[in-house]
């Protein structure tokens, strides 16, 4: 099974470096994997050459083999996908983006509020896109103000503050 592990921003210098963003919290991980697919299937890998710390953070500059410049003009915005069982474990609070997505939001009263259908990394933590029926669509930062457990067995976020968080977005 292949998971969306980064996504390519746009180009850096004239040599086909990429500019890189990986989805997991765990950002490292862009120096230990070595080749890469387009979609969801094993066609279309790109192996890498090289790869650095990028300006900004949580940003990699990566060379794949056999890509120049123009090449990785046209690599813009693509998703990059991994095989999952090459993935290294992770430590007990790190995580992958794609083991958060369509997770259940509720409150320690077990209230649903909505479900993560995206998470966006902002500096130094990420925000959860939620969707919701009632509440529509609302971020919540992930940081301990907010997230009290991930429960990844019972596929839960419990929040807090949660209903202050919501009337904060409205405009």
């Amino acid at each position: 099974m292949l998971i969306p592990i980064a996504k390519i921003l746009n180009t850096h210098g004239l040599k086909g470096e990429v500019k890189v963003s990986p989805l997991t919290s765990y950002s490292d991980i862009i120096f230990k994997i070595k080749n890469y697919y387009f979609s969801k299937n094993k066609e279309n890998s790109l192996k890498v050459e090289s790869v650095k710390k990028g300006p900004g953070s949580n940003i990699f500059l990566v060379k794949f083999k056999d890509v120049e410049f123009e090449d990785a003009k046209n690599l813009k915005n693509q998703i990059l996908f991994v095989d999952i069982q090459e993935l290294p474990p992770l430590e007990e609070d790190e995580f992958y983006y794609y083991e958060i997505l369509n997770l259940k939001i509720i409150d320690k009263n077990n209230k649903f509020w909505g479900e993560v259908k995206e998470i966006l990394p902002v500096s130094e933590y990420e925000l959860l896109l939620v969707k919701s029926e009632e509440y529509g669509e609302f971020y919540i930062p992930l940081v301990e103000e907010y997230i009290e457990e991930i429960d990844f067995p019972s596929k839960t976020i419990v929040v807090k503050k949660i209903r202050e968080l919501i009337e904060s977005q409205k405009p």
